[in-house]
């Protein structure tokens, strides 16, 4: 088998196929949705009205409406957490489903910091939502996860807010697969239908776009260093039986185009580090 054969692209899982489900439970499809970046979380007060007691006027300040504004958004987000956790249980790590890991993320986070903040009105925005399903879940979601960990329900606000730790890192985990998922679609036009680099498109994209050519090529670089972060955590595997053969082949094309990049602007120390990175993965190919 040549080089070229065992580190050509194969398909990865943005295909039509369905994966099948290892865990959690059972969920309808998830919707197509473009992708996004992580964004900060962002809030509003709402507009001060008036309440009467009795004979009492008052005006409500914007403490009386951030917990209104957190129901909302807990509420909004945590559909977002069922979701990212039902493509997690069905393995499906496709490259448009990189902004609903996002979404939920910052849903999670959204739970963490109410909690870290104000533990009491925590539990009084939970005792609130009893009745919504998502946000029920969620809570139980990340309690079943602590306990299969530490062998019992989390019962302090310490024990919960580990619980939602965990259920973020699973979720971080999905984000970057999702992420690596996304570059190994995108790097393939950089290359000829024969594997190699195509040096034509790169010297013209020097040529006449330098900077867009450039943030593209530190996205890969970035990419990188999260595919390796992955096969260290032993949780890498991004098309199910394949056993990270996809981060092994994407590590393996984007350091050899970044090694041609570099080289091209000049700059010799990161092209010689890319370089010895693609020998090092193509030499061993590690499949662990």
């Amino acid at each position: 088998m040549t080089d070229k054969d065992m580190f050509d692209f194969d398909p990865i899982p943005d295909d039509d196929k369905n994966n099948s489900v290892d865990d959690f439970f059972l969920f309808d499809d998830a919707p197509e949705i473009n992708d996004q970046q992580v964004a900060d979380e962002k809030t509003q007060a709402g507009s001060e009205t008036e309440i009467f007691t009795e004979n009492i006027s008052q005006k409500r300040t914007s403490a009386d409406f951030e917990p209104d504004m957190e129901l909302i958004l807990i509420t909004a987000q945590s559909s977002m957490i069922i979701e990212g956790m039902k493509l997690i249980s069905q393995h499906d790590f496709k490259s448009k489903n990189t902004s609903i890991f996002s979404e939920a993320i910052k849903g999670v986070d959204l739970y963490m910091k109410i909690l870290e903040r104000n533990p009491e009105n925590f539990r009084k925005t939970m005792s609130m939502l009893s009745t919504d399903p998502d946000c029920m879940d969620v809570q139980k979601i990340s309690f079943n996860l602590y306990k299969n960990v530490y062998g019992e329900i989390p019962e302090s606000d310490s024990q919960k807010l580990k619980s939602f730790e965990i259920i973020r890192e699973r979720l971080q985990n999905g984000y970057n697969k999702s992420l690596i998922a996304s570059s190994l679609i995108n790097i393939k036009k950089y290359y000829l239908l024969s594997g190699t680099v195509d040096t034509m498109k790169i010297d013209k994209s020097l040529s006449l776009n330098p900077d867009i050519i450039k943030k593209e090529m530190n996205c890969y670089a970035r990419h990188i260093n999260i595919a390796r972060e992955l096969i260290k955590s032993g949780n890498f595997e991004i098309n199910k039986g394949m056993k990270g053969r996809e981060l092994n082949v994407f590590i393996i094309k984007s350091s050899q185009l970044l090694d041609y990049y570099y080289t091209k602007i000049g700059n010799a120390e990161y092209a010689g580090y890319y370089q010895r990175l693609n020998k090092n993965f193509k030499k061993y190919f590690i499949i662990r």
